[in-house]
């Protein structure tokens, strides 16, 4: 039998129905719950969970919990084969239950949350790829994907960032079976409030920076603030970007565990002078508790080299020593998309990265305002499954700024790519020569790598990181790498049929 007050605890309010015998599995989507599940209630803006019950006992739903006494009440007398559990807080109730469900893995592994406005994707993927590359097996799981200690898993994401716990604890039940030890995630404002993470204990929590965002959730930016502190409440480490001043001062004020500081002040634990940046990276003057190491480093960008700094921190949380880390600065992974370069395009600079904002592509552009090259090559993409109203400033914000601009679509959704496209190219006030569009996003990217000469800059922007495009409601597998390696086979091999060519001229010629 399952005992709910063992597994929910303080949050059960009453039982009602015999307790079943058997529960396999809990989900918070009355589509998936089926023969012996447990369904969650949940009450959202959009829509109220406990609409759905006939639905999930249809299905074989032996356990249905909810916050709205009267409407389990009401279900209780219809279906008296099934039990209802009345709780205070059904979010909470879903984190319980799922982890007991799931044996309690999170307990036997470290926890790194990684929390603020910008930055987090990034800080996740620069963790675990130096805990890996000190044979710390270790998972991530964020904006980026799902990642074991090799790879990106095929999963489908509850939400974007940080997912339902029920999610959640499943994600970390399939990386315990892989012998993962430690896993850090990004843990969202709206994920933190909506209490997807309750129940966990985090050995280190991260701070990057704050700004102003969400506020049409949080309301005010204070209660947007409470919940990224409320991450630290749940640690026993924190590592805090000492040059914020969205966030800093709160945590380091009243933080009673061990502490972390990163930035470029004097002041912090671990902080970067003199640096210099170059078409594959940068050098740094690292500075940890005083003594200084000058480093290479295969990124771009100076808020990269924040996120690093603010990874370095926790390895040394963890235990690890500066000299242990010297050796992985130089195969520093970043999350796909972001800043990411390309280096198989011989003699060209060529980066992948997120930007489909105006903001984000000013970021862009001074970005790389230190490197050196010939020309810029830049494709720029509307995005279908968002407003339309957001297509033509991409245009105003690239006009000018390229000596060639590819103009492609992302995530077509319902609408035709093209039409996506002429969207985007209202924006600008001249359509030249210089300006191609290409409605399919693969070929778009071909177009763009063969617009470039040696020592051009190509910025392919969009996003990247994605392994599937939605068209039609549907997820269509999809990546923007297959398409890079594909040009370059298909210019290797005409390279090779050239000097086939001409090798075999030059012998009639001997002849």
């Amino acid at each position: 039998m399952m005992n709910a007050n063992t597994i929910l605890k303080s949050q059960l309010v009453s039982a009602h129905g015999s307790a079943p015998k058997k529960v396999t599995h809990i989900n918070y989507d009355s589509r998936k719950v089926n023969t012996n599940g447990c369904f969650v209630c949940i009450s959202g803006k959009s829509t109220d969970g406990h609409k759905f019950i006939e639905m999930a006992i249809s299905q074989g739903c032996v356990q249905i919990i909810g916050d709205q006494q009267d409407s389990l009440l009401e279900h209780a007398e219809r279906s008296p084969h099934v039990q209802f559990l009345h709780v205070k807080d059904s979010k909470k109730a879903l984190a319980l239950y799922s982890s007991h469900l799931h044996q309690h893995v999170h307990k036997s592994m470290r926890l790194i949350g990684v929390t603020g406005t910008h930055g987090k994707t990034t800080i996740t993927a620069y963790i675990r790829s130096l805990l890996n590359g000190a044979g710390i097996k270790t998972g991530s799981i964020g904006t980026a994907g799902v990642w074991d200690h090799q790879k990106m898993l095929p999963l489908d994401k509850s939400t974007p960032t940080t997912p339902e716990s029920s999610d959640l604890h499943a994600y970390l039940s399939l990386m315990k079976k892989k012998d993962i030890s430690s896993v850090v995630m990004e843990a969202t404002s709206i994920g933190i409030d909506q209490e997807r993470l309750y129940g966990l204990h985090f050995d280190i929590a991260v701070h990057s920076n704050l700004y102003p965002e969400h506020l049409d959730y949080h309301e005010t930016f204070e209660n947007y603030k409470k919940a990224k502190l409320s991450l630290f409440e749940k640690a026993g480490t924190s590592v805090v970007n000492i040059d914020d001043a969205g966030m800093s001062k709160d945590i380091i004020s009243v933080f009673k565990g061990t502490l972390w500081t990163y930035g470029l002040s004097d002041d912090a634990d671990v902080h970067a002078k003199n640096i210099t940046f170059s078409k594959r990276g940068c050098c740094v003057d690292l500075i940890v508790k005083g003594r200084l190491f000058s480093v290479f480093l295969p990124i771009l960008g100076v808020h990269n080299v924040y996120n690093f700094l603010a990874s370095v921190c926790v390895c040394l949380a963890k235990g690890m020593t500066i000299g242990d880390l010297l050796p992985l600065f130089q195969k520093l992974e970043g999350p796909p998309g972001r800043l990411q370069l390309i280096p198989e395009f011989a003699n060209r600079t060529m980066i992948f990265d997120f930007a489909h904002t105006p903001l984000a592509l000013e970021q862009l552009f001074k970005t790389v305002e230190p490197l050196s090259y010939n020309r810029l090559i830049l494709m720029i993409t509307g995005i279908g499954i968002r407003e339309k109203s957001l297509r033509a400033p991409i245009a105003k914000a690239a006009e000018g700024r390229a000596d060639e601009i590819v103009v492609t679509a992302d995530h077509p959704g319902e609408e035709l790519p093209i039409d996506i496209v002429n969207d985007v190219l209202d924006g600008f006030e001249t359509i030249g020569p210089q300006i191609h569009p290409v409605p399919n996003r693969g070929e778009a990217i071909k177009k763009a790598m063969g617009l470039t000469e040696e020592g051009d800059l190509l910025l392919i922007t969009g996003i990247c990181m994605e392994n599937f495009q939605i068209v039609k409601g549907r997820k269509v597998p999809y990546y923007d790498y297959d398409h890079v390696k594909a040009f370059l086979n298909s210019s290797r091999n005409s390279r090779e049929r050239e000097l086939e060519l001409t090798e075999s001229d030059g012998a009639v010629y001997q002849s």
